[in-house]
């Protein structure tokens, strides 16, 4: 069986604008009735798979034999697994294997999630998986093809008839998931979500969970806090409109009352499962840490035709106004550069092209026009005065004091986030991951600072065409008769003309550093301060994992690897990799985005 299989040559070198997801469908389509597990016997210890079934007996203390997962289809387990999540959409090896297992079962917003080995949109080519676990004993699970949608029964009698359905139905979506894992969301359309369970009570949260603040009662971890966030998704259709300012807010009053009114010196953000989200959310939540500071903000985009047509149409007379050219950052009177202060004369100033590495791309732009658009209510984000509630004017906590927690699953606005804490001596902890011992990325997923959807290409693509064709009415074109003809030749394509419905998203902004403006953040490994396993405990008591991160960090516990344990890069030979590499599942869909424009090549 065969399901929506697309063969593409990818690109030859890493592009600048890299395809970070891209489904032919969004539903989960296949399934086995098997979750995986992996645990160690303590944070530093070596981890083992277990099937889920047998891992929650083992947390649970219970003395029925249970053997770990010795190998899947002859292949040792975990190089099986590792081979397996080269199809998720994350470019760290260790990010990827934490979304294969099923180690945080409810994470800090409260949604309940599942391991991508046991469900995934990917058809790997095994009809089934042949356990065999240590003890010798072995058993068999049968891959099935499900469609999680009540209104659609199950009743396609062969492989085609599926094939039909999903692969070429209009009926398959094309919303683009910034999720890595399988999520079963908790539903916001009629109340607010109760605390995350499992979790311990929180002192403070914000109604819909995008920030809980918790008090730990684990000994030693008296003068802790600890900060869940796990999203940065302030907006969308099922949050009201204050989300966000709730979300800066909460987080300011959080922190204030355990600094000034409970004694707490140190504090842990927990950002597991953090695939980013608004990137304001990300601003403002640096601000509450590092106040009344001028942030730094460096991004570029991909310099090629299609780009410089839409910006010129764009940036032509009055089409700046309209909301969608506003919507996209490209309206030239609106940027400004990293410095906050310089601004740029026109389009052509913007465009260049300029060459980093030997590939074209744009100047170097700031995301945010902090002093324009910061903003108490809609944009809250303590700089210059403008936090409005946001009020404070020193860091409440020293940055040794600081530890940020990830499973590597940090994308988006969450990387930008982590990167500029980092740079502010921020210490990081990494769990999880390929159980070996060694280094980890905190930051495993996109480190662009915009992530766009193939519908919002379309969108961009669309408008600038409507914008051409109006001033062709008006018999004042913007472009040149041959221009026209090339602008035609490179614009990206309509989605509904691919052969199939397809969903996905490029990085359409690079993220720099202040003390590197020629590298983009994705291309660059970063080495967790400390990297630690899950355990049985943490299974069922998540909280567990604080006290790891806290005690191998401002403790006496080990870390198995990390910039703190001194772990060399170069100790590895090329089976523990661990240099940043692009998922060859992801490489090669990236031919898709060739059918977007020839300009694009």
């Amino acid at each position: 069986m065969l399901i929506c299989w697309v063969d593409f040559n990818p690109f030859e070198q890493k592009p600048s604008a890299e395809l970070t997801s891209l489904s032919i469908s969004s539903t989960n389509l296949f399934r086995i009735s098997s979750l995986l597990r992996t645990m160690a016997t303590y944070g530093s210890s070596p981890p083992s798979l277990y099937v889920g079934v047998d891992a929650v007996r083992l947390a649970k203390g219970l003395t029925a034999p249970m053997s770990p997962l010795a190998y899947i289809n002859n292949i040792g387990a975990a190089q099986a697994l590792e081979s397996l999540s080269v199809y998720q959409n994350l470019q760290d090896p260790d990010a990827r294997y934490n979304a294969m297992v099923n180690n945080l079962v409810i994470d800090g917003q409260g949604n309940s999630l599942g391991g991508l080995f046991a469900q995934d949109t990917v058809w790997r080519g095994a009809e089934f998986y042949n356990f065999t676990f240590a003890n010798g004993t072995s058993q068999q699970y049968t891959v099935q093809a499900q469609i999680r949608n009540p209104a659609q029964p199950f009743n396609f009698t062969d492989g085609n008839e599926l094939y039909t359905f999903i692969c070429t139905s209009t009926q398959s979506s094309t919303t683009t998931s910034k999720r890595s894992t399988v999520v079963a969301r908790v539903d916001t359309s009629s109340s607010t979500p109760s605390a995350p369970a499992l979790y311990p009570v929180p002192v403070m949260k914000e109604a819909y969970n995008t920030i809980v603040g918790y008090y730990p009662d684990d000994a030693g971890l008296e003068d802790v806090a600890v900060l869940g966030v796990p999203t940065f998704e302030t907006s969308g259709s099922n949050l009201p409109d204050d989300v966000l300012y709730n979300f800066a807010i909460t987080a300011e009053w959080f922190v204030q009352n355990a600094t000034q009114k409970d004694g707490k010196k140190k504090i842990i953000i927990d950002m597991q499962n953090n695939g980013g989200g608004v990137v304001v959310s990300g601003y403002a939540l640096l601000s509450v840490f590092f106040p009344n500071e001028t942030i730094y903000s460096g991004t570029r985009f991909r310099a090629h035709e299609a780009m410089d047509f839409i910006g010129t149409i764009f940036n032509y007379g009055n089409n700046s106004d309209n909301s969608t050219v506003s919507r996209y950052g490209l309206a030239v009177n609106a940027l400004v550069q990293p410095d906050q202060t310089s601004t740029f004369q026109n389009w052509d100033e913007v465009y260049g092209p300029y060459t980093e590495a030997g590939i074209p791309v744009s100047a170097l732009m700031a995301e945010f026009n902090f002093a324009d658009e910061a903003n108490p209510v809609s944009n809250p984000i303590n700089i210059d005065g403008e936090g409005g509630e946001l009020n404070a004017r020193t860091p409440p906590f020293a940055p040794e004091n600081i530890i940020i927690l990830t499973d590597g699953r940090c994308s988006s606005t969450c990387t930008v986030f982590v990167d500029h804490m980092v740079s502010k001596g921020v210490k990081t902890v990494a769990v999880g991951g390929r159980p070996r011992a060694g280094v980890m990325q905190a930051i495993g997923g996109v480190k662009g600072s915009e992530v766009l959807g193939l519908t919002d290409v379309e969108s961009m693509a669309t408008t600038a065409a409507s914008l051409l064709a109006d001033s062709i009415s008006s018999g004042s074109p913007i472009l040149g008769d041959k221009n026209q003809a090339r602008f035609s030749e490179v614009n990206p394509i309509p989605l509904t003309k691919f052969p199939m419905p397809i969903s996905g998203s490029i990085n359409y902004l690079n993220t720099y550093t202040a003390y590197d403006d020629t590298t983009p953040t994705q291309f660059t490994y970063e080495a967790a301060n400390c990297h630690i396993f899950y355990t049985a405990e943490t299974l069922y008591k998540p909280s567990t994992t604080w006290a790891l991160a806290a005690n191998s960090t401002w403790g006496s516990a080990q870390c198995v690897g990390g910039i703190q344990a001194n772990t060399d890069l170069g100790e590895y030979d090329e089976n523990n990799e661990t240099t940043t590499s692009t998922s060859s599942g992801l490489s090669t869909a990236l031919g898709l985005l060739l059918a977007l424009g020839s300009g694009l090549s």
